[in-house]
């Protein structure tokens, strides 16, 4: 199975059988573009909203921060919770048998995982457990795509795509 991105189709994102660098496929055929606004705003919006799921509200501000540049991949995922590895393994054993092992190693442009995380959080906060095409948890998805995130920081650097130059850290009064 082949992904290959045009500027009009962002329902598939790179190419399985390849070996280049940025070459890691998803297929996000129906999903909404969620890289398109803002995560900080989605935070503020859901923690004005009082939600439930804190921890959720506050992985959302923490990849907002991400997205503006002022926080690594890493210290996002270290506000997962603690027995997250376990979900987080089951969607990447998921993913190889969906795409190919290893395949989100070769990179891609770092929107990708960050909507993915979005709509994931999103899930959990309508109150989703689990993930309805894998049937694994929703946070499982959300800590795979920061993984994903926290090694493109070092290893695929030419796929940081974020609008940090349209980001504003200033507190909204």
């Amino acid at each position: 199975m082949v992904a290959t991105l045009n500027s009009r189709d962002q329902s598939a994102v790179g190419d399985v059988t390849s070996d280049a660098r940025g070459s890691g496929a998803r297929f996000n055929t129906g999903k909404p573009p969620m890289e398109l606004i803002p995560v900080s705003v989605i935070a503020a919006a859901e923690r004005e909203r009082g939600v439930p799921a804190r921890w959720a509200v506050h992985v959302l501000d923490l990849l907002g921060q991400w997205q503006a540049g002022t926080r690594s991949a890493a210290q996002v995922l270290a506000e997962m919770p603690v027995d997250v590895w376990t979900d987080c393994a089951l969607i990447f054993d998921y993913g190889r048998k969906k795409y190919a092992e290893w395949n989100w190693a070769k990179g891609m442009a770092w929107s990708v995982p960050t909507a993915c995380a979005v709509r994931h959080l999103l899930a959990i906060l309508r109150g989703e457990q689990n993930d309805p095409e894998s049937g694994l948890p929703h946070r499982g998805h959300v800590a795979c795509n920061l993984v994903m995130l926290a090694l493109f920081e070092t290893t695929y650097r030419e796929g940081d795509d974020r609008p940090i130059q349209w980001l504003s850290t200033r507190e909204i009064v």
